[in-house]
């Protein structure tokens, strides 16, 4: 989520781009530091200066739509206001990673009540101990899925206010 961008620069928003470097790809982060100046731009300083132009063609190619410039030493990266329609946009996709996680979330307690179901076949718990456990994931899985709508509910919010 802290990859959406809300129209407030955030170093989160380009730590993961790959750039091809030393005949591997690797990512921005580990190759530079990504500093925040101001609410609406980045500052991208790697610490190898002949890394300038792969990081800015690197920027310029991702799906974040940025116009990354090289000023000296550094690479400048501008963060343009969002408009409604982007807005909008983002909100939709982080309503589509809420419901992956949320799906990962199924999927990993299908596996552990699948775990209980087998130690109580091979009778290494009791009954007793069967339910009590199928009651905690059910508690945990409540508890994190809860988050999960928390946080994407405040993105959405996030992003839509102006």
């Amino acid at each position: 989520m802290s990859k959406v961008r809300t129209g407030r620069a955030s170093p989160s928003l380009l730590e993961e781009i790959k750039v091809n470097a030393y005949n591997s790809k690797m990512a921005i982060k580990e190759l530079s530091s990504i500093m925040v100046p101001d609410p609406q731009s980045l500052v991208v300083s790697p610490w190898d200066k002949s890394l300038l132009q792969e990081i800015n063609s690197a920027i310029k190619s991702s799906d974040l739509n940025l116009n990354p410039f090289i000023d000296g030493d550094v690479v400048r990266v501008p963060i343009p206001d969002l408009t409604e329609e982007r807005r909008k946009e983002l909100s939709k996709s982080v309503i589509a990673k809420v419901e992956e996680v949320k799906g990962s979330i199924r999927n990993i307690r299908q596996e552990a009540m699948k775990d209980i179901d087998t130690q109580f076949a091979a009778k290494q718990i009791s009954e007793d101990e069967k339910f009590t456990q199928n009651e905690e994931i059910e508690k945990i899985v409540k508890e994190y899925t809860d988050k999960v709508v928390e946080l994407g509910e405040a993105k959405k919010a996030d992003l839509l206010k102006i």
